[in-house]
């Protein structure tokens, strides 16, 4: 790959940047000085292609790492009283064990009656719908 300007490459940075705060590439383009959003996706495209990509292990500590500046300001308000934050904090923390998979996995169990195996006959469904459809079919064709 060639070498491109510092100045694009600080714009493609900008892009990516707003582009994974969730900006559409139409804003994008006004914030950054395209002259459409077509610039803008050109722009982050060739960004994708010259920065390189973390794997889902290098993401995840990205994550985790966000995770813990969140929870950290969120601790210090719970700490200076904001009571009201509690659910916050136990919202980032069910984030992190969902990112590394920290649950246990819950086992849910459907039965019948009593408790009993759930009996499904697909079958004997079907061929008594065909027989329905064939009835009026029948029927049908007697008048």
């Amino acid at each position: 790959m060639k070498q491109i300007p510092p100045e694009t490459v600080e714009r493609y940075t900008q892009v990516w940047k707003l582009r994974s705060l969730g900006m559409t590439f139409e804003e994008i383009a006004r914030a950054v000085g395209y002259a459409d959003s077509s610039g803008a996706k050109r722009a982050y495209d060739a960004a994708a292609q010259r920065f390189p990509v973390e794997s889902i292990e290098q993401q995840r500590l990205i994550q985790s790492e966000r995770l813990d500046l969140l929870l950290k300001r969120v601790m210090k308000q719970i700490e200076e009283g904001e009571i009201s934050l509690v659910n916050e904090a136990l919202r980032i923390e069910k984030r992190r064990a969902d990112l590394w998979g920290l649950d246990a996995p819950r086992k849910t169990e459907v039965t019948g009656a009593d408790g009993g195996a759930i009996e499904i006959d697909f079958v004997s469904e079907l061929l008594a719908r065909v027989d329905q459809i064939e009835k009026v079919g029948d029927a049908d064709g007697d008048e």
